[in-house]
Formats: C-alpha cells, structure tokens, sequence
C-alpha cells in the first residue's frame, strides 16, 4: 500500500531536517577539533575564531540544499512507490518530473 501524499511529505521534511541537524552537528564538531591547531598556526587573533567562522558558513550552504534534499527523498519515494501522475499531467506530484507517457509513439 502507498502511504498518502501527506505521509510522504512528511517523511521527506523530516529526511531533510535530520540530514541538517546532524550534518550541522557534525561541522561543529570537526571545527570544534580544528581550533586548537588553527590557534597554533595563525596565532590567538584569528586562530581562535576562524575554525568556527568556517563552520558557520558551511552550516549556511547545508542550510540553503535542504529543499534540494527533500526532493532527494522524494525521488527515492518514487522509485520505491512508482510516480504519482495527476490525470492529463505528465508531471509527477512527488517529485516534480516530467514523465514521458509510453503510450505515445516518439
């Protein structure tokens, strides 16, 4: 049985957001061990802040792909569950692809 169009919405926010948090978490981390060794290179001015500056923006790039990540999962909802054409359209709802009708000759 396919789950409903809102289940899988739902499914797909919750991939994208969890792929943010731990990714985000996962940046802070890695800034997190780098201090110290940005500290001894570029002296305690800048070292000590330039670890964490880099992991900011790194969290706002991850931040700006979520959308491109929720319509990851939901092609992978598609080719698990089959498109979800509306009738007339060649548009799938889910993941908003043109799908070619094989019924026409090309």
């Amino acid at each position: 049985m396919t789950p409903s169009k809102e289940e899988l919405q739902a499914k797909a926010k919750h991939f994208a957001n969890t792929v943010f948090v731990i990714g985000a978490g996962v940046i802070m981390l890695i800034a997190s061990l780098l201090q110290p060794f940005a500290l001894k290179w570029m002296g305690p001015g800048i070292g000590e802040h330039i670890a964490f500056i880099a992991a900011t923006l790194c969290i706002l790039v991850l931040a700006s792909k979520r959308s491109e990540l929720a319509l990851f999962a939901m092609e992978r909802q598609c080719l698990k569950y089959g498109h979800a054409l509306r009738e007339g359209s060649s548009v799938c709802d889910r993941c908003l692809k043109i799908i070619p009708d094989k019924s026409r000759p090309e």
